[in-house]
Order: C-alpha cells, then sequence, then structure tokens
C-alpha cells in the first residue's frame, strides 16, 4: 500500500466513526424524544390527576387543541357542543376544565370565596402603566382597585352621566335617519359600535371620540382593540403569554419594519388625551369618570400616579364599549327576530310615551318602568353575553361538579354563555327566547336575577361597567324601536360571529324605516 493511500485510509477511520457516531446519537436522541413524548401522552390520557374526566381526545393530549379554536374565532359554537357532547364538566385542555353549574358558580365567583385567578390574566397587563383591575389576581390589590374607582361606576354617577350618553344617542338616531331617509341598508355593528365608543369617550375623555359624527374608525382605534383582543385571547395560555409579540423588542423591529403595533397605538392615542384633558382641566370642567380617576387616592393617601390613572381610561375603552354594543345587537337581533315579541316591545315603549306625554327622549329610569322591555334585554343578554371564553380560577379544595372531583388547584372556569343556558336552571327551553320567563314569577325571576353570569360572577367579580352598560342598552333599544320601524335584511344570516374573548358580531346589517315621531332630539351633524 502506498503511503497515500495508508494515510487516506488513517483519516478516513476517525471521520467514519465520527460519523457512525453522530448518527447514533441522532438516533438516540429521536428515540429518547419519540418515547418522551409517548410517555407524556400516556401519562396525560391515563395517568394525570384529570384523567378521569371527559373531553376530546387531543384536548387530552395538547392545549394547543383549544388555543387553535380560540384563534379561529369560533369558541361561542365549540363551548356550547363540548358540554352538551360532554356534560357539566369538561377537560378542554391536559390541565384545565371547563364546568356548567349553579352550585360551582358561586363557589368560583362568589362574594368572599377563595378561589384566586389563574396567570391566564397576566397577559392582559398592559405595560408602562400600573395594576389593572381585570389582570390583578391579588385579592387584596383586587378590592383596593375596585374601591377606589367603584364610585365612578355606581349607578347614582352613571345617571348624572346619562346627559352625555343622550348626547351620543341623538347624533346616532340623527345620522340612522339621514341612511333610512335613503332608503339605504345600515351596518348595525358598526353603528352600536361607533356609539359605544362615542360614549365612553364622553365619560373617560370628556368628549365624543368622533366615530358617530365622521362616520369613521377615528385613528383606528376600534380596530386596534379588536386585533389586540384576538391576540391576547388567544395566546394567555401559550409560554410568555403576550410577551413574545408585545416587548420592547419586537416594538423596535416593528418600528424599523413598519409593521401595525396595535398595543402601542391605542396606548399613545390614550395617552395624548389624557394629557390634554390634564394639562387643561378648565377645558372640560365636569365630574366626569375622568374627573373621578384624576382625584384617585393611593393606599398610602398620596394622589394617584399618571400611570394609574392611564390603565384606568385604558380599561374603560377597551372593555366597556365593545360589551355593550354587543349586548345592543342582541337585544336588536333577538327582538327583530320574533315578531311578536317586537310589536309587543315597540307598542310598550310607545305607549309609555303617549300616555305620560313625552316630549323628550325616555330616560334610564323611565325605561325601568317598562317591564317587558327590561325583560328582553335580560333574556337577550342572557342568550349573548358578551364574553364567552371561561372566566378561569384555581379550584378550591373539595370541588365536586357532577359527582367528580377536581383537584385543588386545577385551573377551572365557566363560560357565561354555557352557564346562560343551563337547563338545570333556565328549563327544557333554555335555548329559546322567551321573555315571558323573567315575569311569569317574582320569585324565580329574582332567582334568575343570581344564577345569571351575563355580568360575571357575584359581589366583587361582578363586571364593575354593568351599570353604564344597562344604562346604554336600556335607552338604544327603546330609543330605536320607538323612532324606526327596523327589519333585519339576511334572516337566514344574519350575522357572523367572531369569538376572542368577546363575541363580535359582524356585518349585521338591517333596514330601518323612520316613524315620524317627534321625540328625536336634532343634533347638528
Amino acid at each position: 500500500m502506498s503511503s497515500t493511500g495508508l494515510l487516506s485510509g488513517t483519516l478516513a477511520s476517525p471521520i467514519s466513526l465520527a460519523r457512525n457516531l453522530t448518527l447514533f446519537n441522532l438516533t438516540a436522541l429521536t428515540g429518547a424524544a419519540l418515547a418522551a413524548l409517548c410517555f407524556l401522552v400516556i401519562y396525560r390520557l391515563y395517568l394525570h390527576p384529570l384523567a378521569h374526566l371527559p373531553g376530546p381526545f387531543y384536548a387530552k393530549i395538547a392545549g394547543y387543541w383549544r388555543t387553535i379554536r380560540y384563534t379561529r374565532g369560533t369558541w361561542h359554537d365549540d363551548i356550547l357542543e363540548l358540554h352538551a357532547k360532554y356534560g357539566r364538566v369538561v377537560r378542554v385542555a391536559p390541565n384545565e376544565v371547563s364546568v356548567v353549574d349553579e352550585n360551582a358558580m358561586r363557589q368560583l365567583y362568589g362574594h368572599g370565596k377563595n378561589a384566586p385567578k389563574t396567570d391566564w390574566y397576566s397577559t392582559w397587563e398592559i405595560p408602562n402603566t400600573a395594576p389593572a383591575l381585570f389582570a390583578s389576581q391579588d385579592k387584596k390589590v383586587h378590592a383596593f382597585l375596585r374601591k377606589r374607582v367603584s364610585g365612578a361606576y355606581s349607578m347614582s354617577a352613571v345617571l348624572r352621566f346619562e346627559r352625555w350618553i343622550q348626547g351620543c344617542l341623538d347624533l346616532m338616531l340623527c345620522r340612522l335617519k339621514q341612511h333610512a331617509d335613503r332608503g339605504e341598508i345600515v351596518n348595525m355593528s358598526d353603528w352600536t359600535n361607533a356609539f359605544a365608543f362615542d360614549v365612553v369617550g364622553e365619560l373617560a375623555y370628556g368628549e365624543q371620540l368622533g366615530h358617530l359624527r365622521t362616520e369613521t374608525d377615528v385613528h383606528n382605534v376600534r380596530k386596534n382593540i379588536y386585533k389586540g383582543f384576538q391576540l391576547m385571547a388567544s395566546v394567555g395560555h401559550l409560554p410568555g403569554q403576550s410577551r413574545p409579540f408585545n416587548n420592547p423588542v419586537m416594538n423596535r423591529l416593528r418600528g424599523l419594519f413598519g409593521g401595525p403595533d396595535p398595543f402601542a397605538s391605542f396606548q399613545e392615542w390614550t395617552i395624548a388625551k389624557l394629557k390634554a384633558r390634564m394639562n387643561d382641566p378648565g377645558s372640560t370642567p365636569r365630574e366626569d369618570m375622568l374627573w373621578h380617576f384624576n382625584n384617585m387616592r393611593k393606599a398610602d393617601g398620596e394622589p394617584a400616579e399618571f400611570g394609574e390613572v392611564l390603565i384606568e381610561a385604558l380599561n374603560i375603552i377597551g372593555a366597556g364599549a365593545d360589551t355593550t354594543s354587543i349586548g345592543i345587537r342582541a337585544c336588536l337581533f333577538y327582538i327583530c327576530s320574533h315578531s311578536a315579541v317586537y310589536r309587543k316591545v315597540q307598542q310598550e315603549v310607545d305607549q309609555y310615551y303617549h300616555d305620560n306625554n313625552l316630549t323628550e327622549p325616555i330616560t334610564y329610569l323611565q325605561c325601568q318602568q317598562l317591564r317587558y322591555l327590561g325583560a328582553t334585554v335580560k333574556e337577550a343578554t342572557r342568550l349573548l353575553p358578551s364574553i364567552v371564553f371561561q372566566l378561569l380560577r384555581h379550584a378550591p379544595d373539595n370541588f365536586v361538579v357532577d359527582n367528580k372531583v377536581i383537584p385543588p388547584g386545577t385551573p377551572v372556569g365557566i363560560s357565561p354563555l354555557a352557564q346562560n343556558r343551563d337547563r338545570a336552571i333556565w328549563g327544557n327551553d333554555a335555548d329559546v327566547f322567551r321573555p315571558e320567563r323573567w315575569l311569569e314569577d317574582e320569585e324565580k325571576a329574582k332567582y334568575f336575577e343570581t344564577a345569571t353570569m351575563t355580568f360575571g360572577g357575584s359581589g366583587p367579580r361582578m363586571c364593575i361597567g354593568k351599570n353604564i352598560a344597562l344604562v346604554e342598552l336600556h335607552k338604544a333599544v327603546a330609543q330605536l324601536i320607538h323612532n324606526f320601524d327596523l327589519e333585519i335584511v339576511d334572516r337566514e344570516r344574519p350575522w357572523r360571529i367572531a369569538s376572542h374573548w368577546f363575541a363580535y358580531q359582524h356585518d349585521f346589517n338591517m333596514r330601518l324605516k323612520f316613524r315620524g315621531g317627534k321625540n328625536l332630539n336634532t343634533v347638528e351633524t
């Protein structure tokens, strides 16, 4: 053998050995990974503490099964189908359970109950602000934050704000009349959304935001909030939650490449609005919600910092507008889909205007005297509450639902949509729109009030903006149905729902015909 051949053979041996070792290592690593994966699947299916609970096969294996459905926006259908198929207790992810049960509702969300929020809520924390009421997981912090803003959300305060709410409603009705007079179809998804955003502008910033007047999404506020909810609602269960998308590095990259940042756009817009108002308080000398927020105090009695005021303003516009407009659309849909109900509500409202010689738009307190209107609002929002995702808590000790033990600490939640259709509470016609159920028996109606999850749980866990929503809902529905004849354009496909925490109804097209009433306040548009 030549020296060259000997040398090449000598070199080839270690190279071949290295290749063989590398191949062996890769094979071993692949085998180990597959073995670990198989063990994980077997563990989650048969050995996991939740293995005894029913649920979809793939949901038991990976949380992505649920997250994919969150992302595609079909959870309003998915959650009802899951409980219809599997019962009151459903394992929707390897470590998460959805339940439907009245006693469980009171254990998880009732006053004084020891069921802390899960870290899913951390995804809603907004950078560079302050602790937020909704995202707060510490009960003492939550109680303090809620107490110091409760005055701004009290019914007495909201009734003082009513004239500003009415101003937005006047403008919406006048604009709708213009479109109705031209025989145009109107997208009530846009109009109710614009109305609700202009209302929170009045309450939180001292002025309408211009959505109704310009008939546009001013500064893309609505679009940016929707995109933010799309993202945060879907990634709350993923590692890192929203932080991989909402951090200084990603924000810098978006700036370099011109990418949109709904978080930054929304926050910058809000900061500008707040500073304009706070730098010139005399420009809007009134006791609205921002006035309350500006007068907040810290726990030590010192004035609240700007970040604390900012987070409250972000809260109301981020969560208070879409929820209310969803409720208005739900009411219009169910009323207009049932001709007998429509006639009865319209007759009741018209009769009240006539009997009381009303020359001004009906007020909220006057609406409270209209029992059938009130029943339709409760029934419509029962069937389609704004929130459809589960409100997650850590299961307390001795937590048993439908004879199934759920281990302490397990992330467990109830979807308001699913709970509001529980036949054990609402009867066999739980899925049917029947306002009369709220009027047939006074004691039963009181029970229904305590059993519904339309506004979340009870006590400190109930939606803090409930009073604002109730005032807007009753006034908007009563005045719309008094001033217009309303008709859904496509009864087969009245709208398109996309669920991203909230159940957004898109493309809700209607025909309106002005009834020639004299109680429509004219507004310079």
